[in-house]
């Protein structure tokens, strides 16, 4: 029997097209799981790197690897590690040193969103006299006496010039002191409603820590504010500087990048005494 050469190349078209089908599927199927495992070790927030940091049962990994019926084995020592940015050189020996120094059972230290000793460090574009300058506002957290919490701008870095610097007399009324204040959570938008803040000048001062309008540029940025010389654009870079490990300084900073090291991740650490911790504070302060 002679085999039709038509019927033949078309058996062999057709069984082409399943092979090229299958190895497309199985790239994809590739794809699906490298994106998967990059959604679950991404760290997408600040929060979910606090609760990383401190082996909280609350982290999103530990509950993306639960609800997908897998064992979560990670110890806090792991979970640390993987935080830091491996983009980068690390001095292992020093790394080590900083990740025992936070897991010491002796005096475990434990990261916390409402405790004091950490800062937002947030460089800002803004358009000062028709011209887009840049300024880093260094923020904190404020427990208030009702137990709210709220952002405050501790202090700020202008790139150029802002004039003389004259604190402020600033006086608050009860029913001021709380009419607008800079959300807990403005950090996981880069505080994007500054300019919404910035603007009603009648609630300004509750912007600002008391401390403010006694450090350098304080009193110049505010009153810049006031009579609209200055207006907010946008957040450019942030990072958080850490001061919450015994003997250590860190800041944070995020890597936006499709690999599973990525999102908030430790940028750098530092060996420091008590009086290093000041100066640390003083300078991030302009102080």
């Amino acid at each position: 029997m002679i085999k039709s050469p038509l019927k033949a190349n078309c058996c062999l078209l057709f069984i082409l097209l399943l092979c090229q089908l299958s190895t497309r599927a199985q790239v994809f199927s590739n794809d699906d799981g490298a994106r998967e495992a990059i959604f679950a070790s991404k760290v997408v927030q600040l929060d979910e790197f606090i609760h990383r940091f401190n082996n909280d049962p609350n982290s999103r990994i530990r509950k993306y690897y639960l609800d997908h019926n897998r064992p979560f084995n990670k110890n806090r020592e792991e979970l640390i590690r993987s935080l830091f940015n491996y983009s980068q050189p690390w001095d292992s020996v020093l790394m080590t040193r900083f990740v025992r120094s936070a897991i010491d059972p002796r005096r475990p230290d434990l990261l916390g969103f409402l405790d004091d000793r950490w800062y937002a460090e947030a460089t800002c574009n803004f358009v000062y006299n028709s011209t887009t300058v840049e300024a880093t506002l260094i923020l904190r957290i404020q427990l208030n006496g009702d137990g709210t919490a709220q952002w405050v701008i501790a202090a700020v870095k202008p790139e150029f010039v802002l004039g003389q610097d004259v604190p402020p007399v600033v006086k608050l009324s009860q029913a001021q002191q709380r009419a607008r204040f800079i959300q807990p959570a403005a950090n996981d938008n880069y505080f994007a409603e500054l300019d919404r803040d910035f603007a009603d000048k009648r609630n300004l001062p509750t912007l600002f820590d008391a401390q403010f309008f006694e450090r350098r540029n304080g009193g110049a940025f505010y009153q810049a504010l006031l009579k609209d010389k200055i207006r907010f654009t946008g957040v450019k870079k942030l990072r958080y500087h850490y001061l919450q490990v015994h003997d250590w300084v860190f800041t944070v900073e995020n890597y936006e990048r499709e690999t599973r090291n990525s999102g908030w991740l430790i940028s750098s650490i530092r060996a420091i005494n008590k009086d290093e911790r000041s100066v640390y504070e003083k300078r991030l302060l302009e102080e």
